[in-house]
């Protein structure tokens, strides 16, 4: 699973991070950048966690890209008082934040960590393996997520300017990065099981695994697995023969337990740009997850203003009529759509009532989305609050849901409904472990009851006729916490929608259907930058995609791996 990140923090290691590694960025990296023989002056292990921490720091990525962007035309959630005709144009400017993440704050962490070990003598070298791969493993992870909505990026020759390689780096394209991760992971797995040498390893600088290179080995197997899914519609036969190498060889994630995700600190989301306040849950998943008893809908939303206490309340300062009823259920979802936001116009409505401290309170009809799961700090009734937010990046109720769907659809393994009924349960007890890791106000834990009649009802129960959509509905919520998966999964099977299990809404405008974007806009480099010529070339060869869409900035366009 992960070391808790607040051990860092009680001991101001966190300071020391982000303060003098930011510092070695400037001063040390600077010598480094004139005399590559300083390298040995910056560690492996301090260059790995500063790379952890630069990947879960992204708060601007949180406050566009996700709760601004992803999170909204996924339906995973919804704007304060509704998405509005053109809430998916407005929200994609600032978008795509990962793509300079990754070249300013991660992948140029992680390939000084190749370097450094391949600085040192061939006896420490070999005693380093494992950590070198790890490295390279990281990279991949966070290169994919790049590419997923970029197309093609520079990487085989990026980051190699200040080791006399190239300050002009290509850019691959991504059905060539998709065949050169594919042989990286599987040699990447080769090293990690290799342990004829003893190893060094990151230990407490590990903050997802501590070290251990059999949970890096799992990691490595699963997430090759992964990145093949998204094979399913540009080459098929591709996936096919990877899926089922993978699966004949094994070591794959087999437990909660092995799930790749950082806990940070009770103050790692401390900052504004990480407050989630006003955006409210989605009718579409409210009301599936109430119907079935879905456990996750308390960790996903919050209830209504609506208490026993603040209804007789509004009722008896005449905010709600002497007839009223109390209402049983304090989970409602708002539209996502915005003619519907337009045509129930009261949907939004507050009430305002002096409450027992004799203060002005509104009370909210829609459910709000569960805030302390994405910032643990966030403050209710005047106290801040001390939990550990959770960011997963691969899980194994992911591959819990993939493998079932794999075999479900005859291309790979065994067993479809018994692999969805363990993804059901992995994502169940892990979105459990959130909450009571995020200290939500008021949780109650999950029940094994709980568990078991949600499995049996009626849009849960595996039938073989329907196990398409009854997977990529699960997996899609799932993906919760992963917004980008939640998007990758629409893009890729075109499910959930309003026919499945999961009955996600049709979003229309003015009558128009809201299609969802397929990928970013685009980076154009100005004629002063000095990979201009390459950029160029890089757009003009994804232009050739009769799916590329109008120009780089068209959101609706498609990149290689999300073939019509």
């Amino acid at each position: 699973m992960t070391t808790i990140y607040s051990k860092f923090k009680k001991y101001g290691i966190y300071a020391v991070i982000c303060g003098s590694l930011a510092a070695c960025q400037k001063s040390k990296f600077a010598e480094i950048n004139t005399d590559p023989e300083k390298l040995a002056t910056v560690t492996p292990e301090g260059q790995f966690i500063n790379a952890i921490v630069q990947i879960h720091s992204g708060d601007f990525e949180y406050y566009y890209d996700y709760y601004r962007t992803i999170m909204l035309f996924t339906e995973l959630s919804t704007a304060n008082g509704g998405n509005s005709a053109n809430f998916i144009a407005d929200n994609t400017g600032n978008a795509n934040n990962r793509y300079g993440y990754y070249y300013t704050r991660v992948g140029n962490n992680l390939v000084n960590i190749v370097k450094l070990i391949e600085a040192m003598p061939a006896e420490e070298q070999a005693k380093r393996a494992h950590e070198k791969a790890i490295a390279k493993l990281l990279n991949i992870y966070y290169a994919w997520y790049v590419s997923d909505i970029n197309g093609s990026i520079p990487y085989s020759e990026a980051f190699q300017a200040r080791y006399g390689g190239t300050i002009t780096p290509k850019y691959d394209t991504q059905e060539a990065l998709y065949e050169l991760w594919d042989q990286e992971l599987k040699a990447i797995a080769t090293t990690l099981a290799d342990n004829s040498v003893a190893q060094t390893n990151y230990g407490s600088s590990d903050l997802y695994y501590g070290g251990v290179s059999a949970k890096w080995l799992k990691c490595a197997n699963s997430l090759r697995l992964k990145i093949a899914s998204r094979l399913s519609k540009v080459a098929p036969e591709k996936l096919r023969a990877i899926a089922t190498e993978v699966l004949a060889a094994g070591g794959l994630f087999e437990s909660n337990a092995d799930d790749l995700q950082l806990i940070a600190g009770d103050k790692f989301t401390e900052g504004g740009n990480w407050n989630p306040v006003g955006f409210h849950s989605s009718k579409s998943l409210v009301d599936f997850m109430l119907a079935n008893g879905d456990p996750r809908l308390r960790v996903f939303y919050q209830q209504n203003d609506y208490s026993r206490e603040n209804f007789d309340s509004a009722v008896s300062q005449k905010a709600l009529p002497a007839n009223a009823v109390f209402p049983n259920n304090r989970y409602v979802g708002a539209f996502s759509s915005p003619d519907a936001v337009t045509a129930y116009p009261g949907y939004f409505r507050t009430r305002k009532i002096k409450n027992g401290e004799g203060n002005d309170q509104n009370l909210d009809t829609v459910s709000l989305i569960q805030y302390r799961l994405f910032q643990p700090e966030y403050t209710y009734n005047g106290l801040v609050g001390a939990g550990h937010v959770t960011f997963p990046l691969l899980t194994y109720a992911d591959i819990c849901f993939l493998r079932a769907e794999l075999a479900q659809k005859g291309i790979a393994g065994s067993d479809p409904e018994g692999w969805y009924y363990k993804g059901v349960d992995a994502s169940i007890r892990n979105y459990d472990a959130m909450a009571n890791t995020a200290r939500l106000p008021d949780y109650v834990a999950v029940t094994e009851d709980e568990i078991g009649n949600y499995k049996n009802s009626p849009g849960v129960k595996y039938t073989a006729g329907n196990a398409a959509g009854l997977i990529a509905s699960q997996a899609f919520l799932n993906y919760y916490k992963m917004p980008n998966e939640a998007w990758a999964i629409l893009k890729r099977l075109g499910m959930p929608n309003a026919t499945t299990p999961l009955a996600l809404e049709v979003m229309k405008a003015s009558g128009v259907v809201q299609v969802i974007p397929r990928r970013a806009s685009l980076n154009v480099a100005d004629e002063t930058n000095l990979n201009v010529a390459n950029n160029k070339a890089a757009l003009t060869e994804m232009a050739q995609n009769p799916d590329f869409g109008e120009g780089p900035s068209d959101i609706f366009g498609r990149v290689w791996w999300d073939k019509k």
